[in-house]
């Protein structure tokens, strides 16, 4: 018998190039693409993560890398190559492509094609609508640029048709950014939004362009969170509720960056991507019954679930008129009962208050009284979450 968790050897031949790489486990295939100037074991410590969440993974050293022959002087090439890794595989892969990696996946799926094999597409710090001197400036800082002169070149030539393609994506997008040290600016982010508005858009701390080297566990978790749940919001139609900014789902997507930003970990990263699911006693509309808890907990874990079940079921005129207290008496609207909030849950239910509180207070036509109201929420919480509240606090859309 196959030990499936021992990495076996994989090549393909193209009409120019052999390339080599390796696949380990067994479930969901995951393509990994790695950045310019990188070859695949640099994925070792994310397929390690990965595969004990029951993926498959697959990396190829893309051409003109590590193992593989062939030189990467242009796009298409690598986009023709990442066709092929597909076409070798069954339907239902997610793609997950750093830098290089990254833009060679979207022009691959410009081929309609190449699109019937991928369920998602993962963008490991790269947006397709790159700015040619701030790209060539950080390339140029790494020591890459003098290396990759045409390939850069080529590629930012291809930045009309790496936009159209994005535009046209139907299928599920997460992109992970870094933070300090990252390619990727605000900017970038709100423009790749608009290009694709159904997209996902996470940060990992204390990581810089690469953050398969830097943060590789974070990165694992990333991609192994995050599909389960979002493929759950769409189908219960969180992007048909209107909310304030947009719809619901738009609005859980911007909770949850806000929690990461401040430090919440998975379990308060799927929490407030889904906090909303049961309805809350601010909003009322509810994805899932309280009868069907399992198939939420299905998506995101036990511990994730239960918060999100303490969010939804606080009672706000009973809990908040206890605020400051350690640990907290949080009434249940469900079911009347009362229960003590400390440590993690607390921390983690405050955080999801400030949070929504400010995505609201950011993206509704508020009254001044009801302003009034949220900043004086957020700065109770200061009791719990000192640092996110002073950081709320701050906000434009609360002075």
């Amino acid at each position: 018998m196959i030990d499936l968790s021992v990495p076996r050897a994989r090549s393909i031949i193209r009409p120019d190039a052999v390339l080599r790489g390796e696949e380990v486990g067994a479930g969901t295939t995951v393509l990994l693409l790695h950045a310019g100037g990188e070859r695949r074991q640099v994925w070792t410590p994310v397929t390690d993560v990965l595969v004990q969440s029951g993926f498959r993974c697959v990396a190829f050293d893309q051409r003109g890398h590590g193992d593989s022959g062939g030189s990467a002087r242009a796009l298409a090439p690598c986009a023709d190559d990442v066709a092929a890794m597909l076409h070798a595989e069954g339907p239902g892969c997610v793609v997950v492509g750093a830098s290089l990696g990254g833009l060679a996946a979207i022009a691959a799926l410009g081929d309609p094609a190449v699109r019937t094999k991928v369920a998602g597409l993962v963008l490991v710090d790269v947006v397709p609508d790159l700015e040619p001197q701030r790209v060539r400036r950080f390339l140029a800082d790494g020591g890459m640029l003098d290396v990759h002169s045409e390939l850069v070149e080529d590629i930012l030539a291809q930045v009309p048709w790496l936009r159209r393609i994005t535009a046209e994506l139907d299928l599920p997008v997460l992109l992970v950014r870094g933070s300090s040290g990252s390619a990727v600016t605000d900017g970038d982010v709100d423009r790749f939004l608009r290009l694709a508005p159904h997209a996902t858009v996470t940060r990992v701390r204390d990581a810089g362009h690469l953050v398969a080297r830097d943060q590789p566990v974070a990165l694992a978790e990333a991609v192994s969170a995050e599909w389960p749940a979002l493929e759950l919001l769409r189908d219960l139609g969180a992007g048909d509720v209107d909310h304030p900014g947009g719809n619901l789902l738009d609005h859980l997507q911007r909770v949850r960056e806000l929690v990461a930003g401040w430090g919440g970990g998975r379990r308060l990263s799927l929490a407030a991507l889904c906090h909303a699911a049961y309805g809350t006693d601010g909003f009322p509309h509810a994805l899932l019954p309280l009868d069907r808890r399992a198939r939420l907990r299905e998506a995101i874990g036990d511990e994730a679930e239960s918060l999100v079940y303490l969010y939804d079921a606080c009672d706000r005129s009973e809990t908040y008129a206890r605020l400051g207290a350690a640990p907290l008496p949080l009434t249940d609207r469900f079911t009347g009962e009362v229960v003590s909030l400390a440590d993690a849950d607390l921390t983690g239910f405050a955080l999801l208050t400030i949070a929504n509180e400010l995505d609201v207070a950011r993206h509704a036509s508020l009254t001044s009284d009801v302003r009034r109201g949220i900043r004086a929420l957020i700065a109770a919480m200061a009791a719990y979450v000192p640092d996110a509240s002073a950081q709320a606090l701050a906000d434009s859309s609360l002075r």
